[in-house]
């Protein structure tokens, strides 16, 4: 099967995802592919046990016998010049009129014919050898990326984009490298913009369970209230309603934060009774806060179930999805995508003292274009919680080195 296109023979993968396709695409033919079509296949099993989802990719390989840059295309190259070279003995042999050429003379003709063609074989040989080797700084670079567990996808676009944009000389120059890199990380990090709400503002933390839901809300709560302070503005009127119905301990453990805040802390087993405790503060309360319940987020059903809870008329909730910064870039993407149906806003890393590797975190909000509110970083209420910055994620880059002046310019607070 040919690509009409480009005359290249169309070719197919399958693997359990995208990223590994792409991966494995990526060792057999370096840059030298390209990906026509993607589409999801079941694979396996019998009267519908035991199958599988696959990701089936369909891809040519790309031919540069013009510039030969990879072992694919230097022995397309190279078979291109075998064919040239036995064209020209063809036409030597006709304008020498080879009849009267002795065999003495003809195998002289044959042994030049080689050496040009052996001479040829070591010139690509060494074309082969130096066009697959990744320039120094591009290796350090994906090592570094690789050390802060950025994704694979993520340090092939930033492999391919140093390729694109640097000359030799300049790669070769690693500080200008690395100084741009961190650039194009902060770039790709973004940050939740302040927007005004009409009272009441509702907030709605979700999220699987064990990311903190319930100690964030109360650490927002807290920060309304600090807000208010330092501009001079009158404490809010707050409401807390919980309709986490798994956790053991939630209700008391947000009572007793309400209790310290002097913010009153309702429960609720149903939509009607969100709608009853809504309807009854919305006039004279500023923000509401909903606290939920933490799901696995294979759990569909009881994920759906909490959203229906939340399907109040005139509620308009300001939905964030908390999720923990250790948690693996093939989870997170399973997690953002089961938490859809919330339409929320934007995402709260939470438990950022626990890991010093945040590459999986800006790997897939970058890839799924979300953007992130608040970082939490520990326990303590009103305290270890502060509103995302592209500084924070930078200045913890291992194994960079960080010109501290020049992010805090680029990306620092106005």
């Amino acid at each position: 099967m040919l690509n009409e296109d480009k005359g290249a023979p169309v070719l197919k993968i399958q693997c359990a995802t995208y990223d590994e396709c792409k991966q494995k695409l990526f060792e057999k033919y370096g840059n030298d592919y390209s990906i026509i079509d993607r589409k999801q296949i079941i694979k396996g099993g019998f009267l519908g046990f035991g199958q599988k989802t696959m990701v089936e990719v369909t891809y040519n390989i790309k031919q540069r016998l013009d510039i030969p840059r990879s072992v694919s295309s230097v022995e397309a190259y190279r078979q291109s010049g075998t064919a040239t070279w036995q064209k020209n003995r063809e036409e030597l042999l006709k304008a020498a009129g080879s009849a009267s050429l002795s065999a003495v003379q003809v195998a002289a003709l044959d042994k030049k014919v080689d050496e040009l063609k052996n001479a040829l074989t070591q010139k690509l040989d060494t074309i082969t050898a130096v066009g697959t080797e990744k320039h120094p700084s591009i290796q350090k670079i994906e090592n570094l990326l690789e050390e802060n567990e950025f994704t694979f996808k993520y340090i092939t676009a930033i492999s391919d984009r140093l390729r694109k944009n640097f000359s030799l000389e300049q790669l070769d120059d690693f500080n200008l490298i690395q100084t741009a890199v961190v650039d194009w990380i902060g770039k790709s990090v973004f940050v939740t913009p302040h927007k005004a709400y009409r009272p009441p503002h509702v907030i709605v933390v979700v999220g699987p369970t064990g990311v903190g839901k319930t100690t964030t809300i109360a650490k927002i709560a807290a920060n309304l209230i600090m807000d208010a302070k330092k501009t001079g503005k009158p404490r809010p009127e707050m409401r807390i309603i919980t309709i986490d119905r798994t956790r053991v301990g939630a209700v008391e453990q947000l009572a007793r934060y309400g209790e310290l805040m002097s913010i009153p802390v309702d429960k609720a087993e149903s939509a009607e009774d969100v709608r009853t405790i809504y309807e009854d503060c919305k006039k004279v309360t500023d923000a509401v806060l909903i606290d939920t319940s933490g799901y696995s987020p294979n759990d569909s059903t009881h994920i759906g179930q909490m959203r229906a809870m939340l399907d109040v008329d005139g509620l308009n909730p300001d939905v964030y999805l908390a999720i923990s910064a250790s948690t693996k870039a093939t989870d997170l993407n399973f997690i953002i995508q089961n938490y859809e149906p919330f339409a929320f806003g934007s995402i709260i890393v939470t438990k950022c003292d626990e890991t010093k590797k945040f590459g999986n975190i800006l790997s897939v909000l970058e890839e799924k274009h979300k953007s992130i509110s608040y970082i939490t970083d520990g326990q303590r209420v009103p305290h270890n919680i502060m509103k995302a910055d592209v500084v924070y994620f930078l200045t913890r880059l291992s194994g960079f080195q960080i010109d501290r002046v020049h992010i805090d310019d680029e990306f620092g607070a106005d």
